[in-house]
Order: C-alpha cells, then structure tokens, then sequence
C-alpha cells in the first residue's frame, strides 16, 4: 500500500486519488476479511459479480427490512416498497414492471428535452452548478413522470431532503425533514396519478426520483472533473458531439458516482472458496471492478473510446439498475448544454461527505 493511499475503502469514495488503489484491490483475491472495517470485501470484477449475483447474499440483513432509525415512520414504509432496496416474491412483480416502464423510454425524446431544459437553467457560477448537478436530473425526471414545469423545483428540494433518510451519516434534523419530504412526495404523486394506486408504485415513483438524485448528480460532476482534467477532451467532445454517451460511460468506470454497496448472507454460502457464516455483511467495491486491469487495459487511464464492457457501478444481476441508460443520456444532455460555460470557470473542488457516493462540491476562483 502507499502512504498517498485510502486508510479503509470506505474512505476511498471521497480520496482525491482512489484509482491506483481500487486497482490493487481488484489484483488480490476476489473476497477477502477487512480487520479495519471488521467485514468482508467484495473485490474486482469476479468477486464484485460473484456477490451481486449470488441469491444468498442479500440488500438488507435478515430480520431488518427497514433500518432501525426509519422503523413506523413515513421514510420507513416508502423505504420497505422500495424493489432496490429489497428482496423477495412480493417485490418481483414491482420490479419486473418498473423495469418494464424504464426499457419502453424514447432515449432520444429524453435527451432533447434534458437537453432544453440544461439551455434554461445553465449554471454561471460554482454555487449554481453544485445546485444544477441535483436538480436538472431530477427536472429532466420530473418532466418524464407527467409533472408541470411549475413543479419541479418543489419536487427537486423534497426528493433531495428525502435522501437523507438514506445516508448512515444523516442528522436529526435531516430525517426529520426526510419525513416531511416524504409525506410531501407521497402527496404530490397520488394528486399526479388522480386515483387510487397500491402503495408499492407509489413508494418506487419516488424511488425513481430518489435514485436519480445523488447518483447522477456525482455522474454530472464527475464528468465536468473529467472535462477539466483531462487533456483534450473537451476539444475532442466539440469535434464530434457524438462521442458524449462514450465520455459518460468512461466516467462511469474510470470515476463513477457510487463507489460501493452493500450484502448481507442469509444463510451460511461459500463464495470464491470463502466459507460466510449467516448474516455476514459484504462491503461489495464497486468502484474496484471498474480498475481491474484483468478486465480494462490501464485502467488508471481515462479512454474515451474504450472498447465497451459490462458497467457494474449500475450494479450486476437481478439488483442492477435498469435506469442505467436513462441516467446516461440525462448526464450527457446536461454537460453538452453546460461545456462551454464551465469551460472558462475557474473551479475547485472537494468531496461531499459519503460513505458510498462520490460527489464534488465546486468552489470558486480555485484550482484543483
């Protein structure tokens, strides 16, 4: 290990240079015992795919379909809904039509109006872009699910206090405005929707919203890092505009927004030659699969046109993110509206706090 590295993975989401150190992960054996972090790592593309797609190893641990905090409150019972987020028969039916829904999407319907909107609302200053990264996804998301234009900034700064009932390292006050965030969002869609609807659709309406947030706002500003870093890019992008959906793929591999997830076992399962015990918690490295030189040659290097490969910072299996494609083409609109203005901006940066998304906050008349 260098002395420039990480101290814990958990640490590498907000690291100003994780890359090196993900790809030494993925060397070693595909599972292997964290002493610091006290549990099993999930590494490189083998161990990564071996975990997600074992049907043993779990989202949430047993006994615990609601985490203890968010237990008989408003968060809770959305959070219980939620087809990411769970497991079992009862989830399969929501989650094969959320599916469904997403797959039948015109992309290109999608990247025209993102597109509008990001002319409309082009972020001038640092202050403005750390806001614009939230909300033109979630805009853009809004727009697709029926909403008026009218609503959306409203819908925007509820979905954005609701995630925080997600995050470990959220307040008091912020689960207390997650609750009122969620009764708002629950409100909203049943006035949207003008009958009545189960619960489940409800609660996974806004699970769309929720996922589109901190997810592809880090895809959007890792992206404009890529912009600002890389030699020649921006140059190449404005030569050939169609090379922005490989640009955002890269991003997704090279520096994605969500850099781990975690497994539980529900019962005792043998993983790449690892005997786990019932209820063992899996720190899956996403992020370290995207660094696996087995897989991407030099990996550390930013490759536009890098042959394609499975994207498993969307996850793998039946927990992958079937809004992958949407949340690509959504980023991509955004940076071709927002390139030539932020071209010029002088920035830096920093990480939000996160123990799994990785997202700049930007900071005026900086250099990074």
């Amino acid at each position: 290990m260098s002395l420039d590295d990480p101290v814990h993975p958990l640490a590498a989401v907000t690291h100003a240079a994780p890359h090196d150190y993900y790809r030494r992960l993925a060397e070693g054996p595909p599972l292997r015992f964290d002493a610091r972090l006290d549990c099993w790592l999930a590494t490189g593309t083998a161990g990564v795919q071996a975990v997600l797609a074992h049907a043993d190893c779990r989202v949430r641990p047993l006994g615990m379909a609601v985490p203890e905090n968010l237990a008989g409150t408003s968060c809770g019972a959305i959070f219980a809904e939620l087809v990411r987020m769970n497991d079992g028969v009862r989830h399969t039916q929501p989650k094969q039509m959320l599916a469904s829904a997403l797959g039948q999407v015109d992309l290109a319907r999608v990247h025209q109006s993102t597109l509008q909107i990001a002319c409309d609302h082009i972020p001038l200053s640092a202050a403005r872009l750390n806001d614009a990264m939230f909300e033109l996804p979630l805009f853009a998301m809004a727009d697709l699910l029926g909403f008026a234009p009218t609503q959306w900034p409203q819908l925007a700064a509820w979905t954005r206090d609701f995630v925080a009932c997600l995050s470990p390292l959220s307040n008091s006050a912020q689960l207390a405005g997650a609750q009122l965030a969620a009764a708002s969002l629950l409100q909203r869609f049943k006035f949207l929707l003008r009958e009545p609807v189960p619960d489940s659709l409800l609660a996974n309406l806004i699970g769309l919203l929720s996922q589109t947030c901190e997810a592809t706002a880090g895809l959007v500003g890792n992206a404009v890092l890529a912009l600002r870093t890389q030699a020649g890019l921006q140059a190449q992008l404005r030569s050939d505009p169609g090379l922005w959906p490989a640009m955002l793929r890269e991003v997704s591999r090279h520096d994605p927004a969500i850099h781990n997830t975690r497994r539980y076992t529900a019962c005792a399962v043998e993983i790449g030659g690892v005997a786990l015990p019932p209820g063992q918690m899996i720190l899956v490295l996403l992020a370290s699969a995207g660094h696996d030189a087995s897989v991407h040659a030099e990996p550390g290097d930013f490759v536009l046109q890098r042959p394609v490969s499975p994207m498993l910072t969307y996850g793998h299996g039946r927990h992958a993110c079937p809004g992958q494609q949407l949340a690509q083409t959504m980023a991509a609109a955004c940076l071709q509206a927002w390139a030539d203005a932020l071209a010029g901006m002088p920035l830096g940066w920093r990480y939000q706090p996160s123990l799994n998304a990785r997202i700049p906050v930007f900071m005026e008349g900086a250099t990074a």
